[in-house]
């Protein structure tokens, strides 16, 4: 049996030591990151080197812009370096023109050449100097999506309600279930990314999103069995300092509030995100995305993104248990393996990138159809 570890993640106590680290960064503004690792490296702080990487991981995060200083490094590169400047006046005047051309001063050219090396980049504050909670949240989270790139499986337990949670856990396109427990808490079960056989770069960064949506909960438990030298679960719950869930973001219609709006336009009547299905003698939920109402009858759809052919079987056979029938699932063709017929119940529809709605109700006739 695993045994299971508490993952040690950093809080309020460890604020005086960061605090320190940052008076450090603060003497080293516009010099190399280089510089900066120099100088922590003889610095007395009251940590040790693992804890002090992981603020620095944090502050790279918060600082942010490595995209954009990437991308006036290749360029400057491109226009300074080019063909051998043989002397002096040549080289300054490359200096001097490019500087005018981005409005910036000759001085400063040079250290940006190779501001996308991590090391060489300058050591900057663009929104000042950041607060010691602030990067402990953001290495704690960093700490936290480290451990579930490399996880078989991850747990979620939520005591408060936790349908919001779910929903993103299927928009997020993860292969898992979901269960309410003795006591009225939701239970996740997610596949990890070791668990599957492709894709699992993709398949991790799905999941390591589900992680900053855990600071809303003032009562959860989460399980990561992962692979840390060896097979390991890692437990972490509150009190847990994590940076505030991000508001979202304008962007344009996810799957299913698009397939909606096609499904309206063409006079179909349709529920965005109807109530969880209970089954009556078993602790399983299902979160179907949709229900429309197609020539006087009542169907669900579902989309599934990741998944396994097992992983599909499983949820048709827990919508028949749960004695419907009139149930489809969407399925993303990139990333699932589809089971072979004979289905319990309902139709599968694969798609690419978007769910064309006059397709899912030829299916939803064909099922009504075959089931007659």
């Amino acid at each position: 049996m695993n045994e299971i570890r508490e993952l040690k993640l950093l809080d309020h106590t460890d604020s005086p030591w960061i605090e320190e680290v940052l008076d450090v960064v603060a003497r080293s503004l516009g010099e190399p990151w280089r510089v900066l690792l120099a100088r922590l490296e003889h610095a007395e702080v009251g940590a040790s080197p693992v804890r002090v990487a992981a603020i620095l991981r944090a502050l790279r995060r918060v600082t942010g812009g490595r995209a954009e200083r990437g991308r006036v490094a290749r360029e400057l590169r491109r226009e300074i370096l080019g063909q051998p400047a043989l002397d002096a006046a040549t080289r300054t005047t490359r200096l001097t023109t490019t500087a005018a051309r981005i409005g910036i001063s000759p001085a400063d050219i040079e250290p940006m050449l190779w501001a996308d090396l991590a090391r060489e980049r300058p050591v900057t504050l663009p929104n000042g100097r950041p607060d010691a909670p602030t990067l402990a949240a953001f290495a704690n989270l960093d700490r936290i999506q480290s451990a579930v790139r490399r996880a078989y499986s991850v747990h979620i337990r939520v005591q408060d309600d936790a349908n919001d949670l779910v929903r993103a856990a299927a928009r997020f396109g993860l292969v898992a279930s979901v269960t309410r427990a003795p006591d009225d808490a939701t239970k996740l079960d997610i596949t990890g990314p070791l668990s599957l056989f492709g894709s699992t770069t993709v398949y991790g960064r799905s999941l390591t999103a589900l992680v900053p949506l855990l600071a809303d909960f003032p009562r959860f438990t989460l399980d990561i069995t992962c692979d840390r030298g060896g097979r390991h679960t890692l437990r972490v719950g509150p009190p847990l300092l994590l940076p505030a869930a991000p508001l979202p973001k304008p962007r344009r219609l996810g799957l299913a509030e698009r397939l909606a709006r096609d499904l309206f336009d063409l006079g179909i009547a349709v529920e965005r995100e109807p109530p969880p299905i209970a089954l009556a003698h078993a602790a399983d939920l299902l979160f179907p995305e949709l229900a429309l109402e197609h020539r006087s009858l009542r169907w669900y759809v579902e989309i599934v993104g990741f998944a396994t052919a097992e992983y599909l079987t499983h949820k048709l056979a827990l919508y028949r248990d749960a004695g419907i029938s009139r149930i489809a699932l969407c399925i993303d063709a990139a990333h699932a393996v589809l089971p072979p017929p004979p289905l319990p119940c309902g139709r599968l529809l694969p798609f690419s990138r978007r769910i064309p709605p006059v397709a899912l109700l030829s299916v939803l006739d064909e099922e009504e159809e075959a089931s007659s």
